[in-house]
């Protein structure tokens, strides 16, 4: 008998949700773009592939801590890989704030992977090694760069700006006025 108790109580146990604090008091939470500190621009860069078309392409646009956008960028790129077209995005966004003279930025992606292929580096044979390297050699620069991750629904205007890409036939189009596109992105980040 103590055994098929002990076999009731384990079943009980395992399928029984957690009585835990963190489990009854977490609340949904509203997630926004994430606005830079005084002197600092932001960065928020994304990819994409389109199935259907198998089109690779990314985006980005630079903004300060008042909101007020500095620069965009989108375009296509050769390889048709999500992974690419994320670090072609950080890649190019961090080559437009170095032109610009913007010295302290804040990165934002979406993308996890990117984000920690950028953080930790890769082995020379890692087929984004290339991408990688560049990046690095970028942020050797002088200059204060935090690459960090954000979640997708931060990154709204970023990947308007991808999609975008992949209706160009241009590796790079270098924008300083938002296209109509961004209104509703950009209307719900200032409301964030």
């Amino acid at each position: 008998m103590g055994k098929i108790y002990s076999l009731l109580h384990f079943c009980e146990a395992m399928f029984t949700p957690p009585h835990s604090s963190v489990a009854t008091t977490a609340k949904p939470r509203l997630v926004t773009w994430t606005k830079p500190v005084e002197g600092t621009v932001c960065l928020n860069v994304d990819g994409s592939l389109l199935g259907a078309t198998n089109t690779a392409s990314y985006g980005g646009l630079i903004r300060d801590s008042n909101r007020v956008i500095l620069s965009g960028f989108y375009g296509t790129t050769s390889v048709q890989s999500i992974l690419f077209a994320e670090l072609m995005a950080v890649l190019h966004g961090l080559q437009i704030c170095w032109e610009s003279g913007f010295r302290r930025i804040t990165c934002f992606s979406d993308s996890l992977q990117t984000v920690n292929l950028i953080r930790d580096g890769v082995s020379t044979h890692h087929r984004s090694s290339n991408e990688v390297f560049i990046i690095h050699q970028l942020l050797a620069n002088d200059w204060e760069v935090v690459i960090d991750h954000t979640f997708r629904e931060g990154n709204a205007c970023a990947d308007v700006l991808a999609k975008m890409g992949a209706a160009s036939d241009s590796p790079l189009v270098k924008i300083s006025t938002p296209p109509c596109d961004l209104s509703m992105p950009l209307l719900a980040d200032a409301q964030g």
